[in-house]
């Protein structure tokens, strides 16, 4: 007996699946209504041949159903259209896209080289410039792996091509994640510069703009990301509001975005200029003054890629059709995300190069130091005031040895006018 109902529960299920799949596999009701009422003939339900050769015939029907039906029956009515007229679905990018791997990888090289130099006692030993960096290099990674579970969700793709629905919800919660970590992330990323500016130069009002712009990059960072935690009341929405079943209220997504992008776009540019002008003041040759410089104006690679988001963002603004609207904004979220932490982490790694390379920066290998009492306060590991000469080191009075690298020195909190 039990064998027999079991046998039969198994039936059931079989045709209630059998039955959906077969639902799913006709055009709804409404969509039905729809046709019927605006074409006699030449109709999706009677002459498909000729339906599908006129745009015109079905723009019309897809704005009755928009008008008229649930968004999930408009979804299934766009897909159907498309798998009745023969139509070949949008398909989406690979899982692993080169143009976003390489930036991670070299992140993540950049990153390395960092800890080795840290670990090694260059580029002024361990700060909270590197542990910032760290946790922006981890949610940076979390960012990338979230890109390709989005990508598995249909992320790219045209929306109504997505079967189960359950995987747009998915979708979004993974979108609303991605989005969150973002804002902190880059936001970290740039407090890591500053606090990193903060140990290398002494004057007294670059220190007084580097701090405040700690304080706007900490609000710009904690503002947009509560924005994007609870831009819909209630936060459900945010994932479920695609459906359009549930009444609530969500801010303008596209509004929230563009202010964000300009607002670090202002602040990647200040961060740019502030340094290189601090270096242009600098009792060096000019050479040198060049090679610092430089060092900390390839973090306009990173403003570039700010302006290029934006631009693609504003050119790609979606509609209901977001899982390949959001894409173009994503994609650069995610090269942005990178290259953040690889320009943060380009000062310790210049100076890893000068100290195990020092030719191939046009520096001789003999080392110099700030201050003879150097070795001593590194063998007592006393905390005294004595200024530690670390790999790079920049001085603002004349050298007279013009073949030795830059360096940059750990002034332990001490400044000067």
């Amino acid at each position: 007996m039990r064998i027999q109902l079991c046998l039969f529960a198994a039936l059931a299920f079989l045709v209630v699946g059998l039955h959906a799949a077969a639902s799913d596999e006709s055009f709804p009701a409404c969509t039905i209504t729809c046709d019927k009422q605006l074409f006699s003939d030449c109709s999706l339900s009677g002459n498909t041949t000729c339906f599908c050769d006129s745009t015109a015939r079905s723009n019309k029907l897809l704005d009755c159903v928009t008008s008229n039906c649930t968004t999930m029956e408009l979804f299934t009515t766009k897909r159907l259209y498309e798998k009745t007229c023969d139509i070949t679905p949008l398909k989406g990018p690979p899982m692993i896209n080169g143009s976003t791997l390489v930036p991670m990888i070299l992140a993540t090289f950049f990153f390395i080289a960092r800890i080795i130099a840290k670990g090694c006692g260059l580029a002024g030993g361990w700060g909270w410039d590197d542990y910032t960096i760290i946790v922006s290099y981890v949610l940076g990674l979390a960012i990338y792996i979230l890109n390709i579970y989005m990508i598995r969700c249909g992320f790219g793709q045209n929306i109504w091509d997505i079967v189960p629905s359950d995987t747009i919800s998915k979708f979004y919660q993974y979108f609303q994640a991605l989005a969150v970590m973002y804002k902190v992330q880059i936001s970290l990323a740039k407090i890591s510069v500053c606090l990193f500016l903060l140990r290398i130069f002494q004057s007294r009002y670059f220190r007084y703009i580097t701090y405040a712009l700690i304080a706007v990059n900490a609000a710009i960072g904690i503002t947009w990301a509560l924005v994007d935690s609870f831009r819909c009341i209630p936060t459900r929405l945010t994932w479920l509001g695609w459906k359009n079943e549930e009444a609530g209220y969500c801010i303008n997504f596209i509004d929230s975005i563009l202010v964000n992008c300009l607002a670090n776009i202002f602040v990647d540019s200040v961060l740019i200029v502030l340094p290189v002008f601090e270096v242009a003041k600098l009792q060096l040759p000019l050479r040198k003054k060049l090679t610092v410089a430089l060092m900390f104006a390839v973090g306009s690679v990173l403003t570039i890629i700010a302006i290029i988001r934006v631009i693609v963002f504003w050119n790609n603004r979606w509609g209901f059709n977001q899982t390949l609207g959001l894409y173009p904004l994503i994609y650069w979220t995610v090269i942005e995300s990178q290259i953040s932490v690889m320009c943060a982490c380009l000062p310790a790694f210049r100076a890893l190069i000068g100290r195990w390379l020092p030719g191939f920066l046009g520096g001789t290998s003999r080392r110099t130091y700030a201050t003879g009492g150097a070795d001593y306060y590194h063998r007592s590991g006393g905390n005294s005031n004595i200024n530690k000469s670390v790999t790079y080191e920049v001085n603002y009075g004349p050298r007279s040895d013009t073949n030795s690298d830059v360096e940059l020195v750990d002034m332990d909190g001490k400044y000067q006018r």
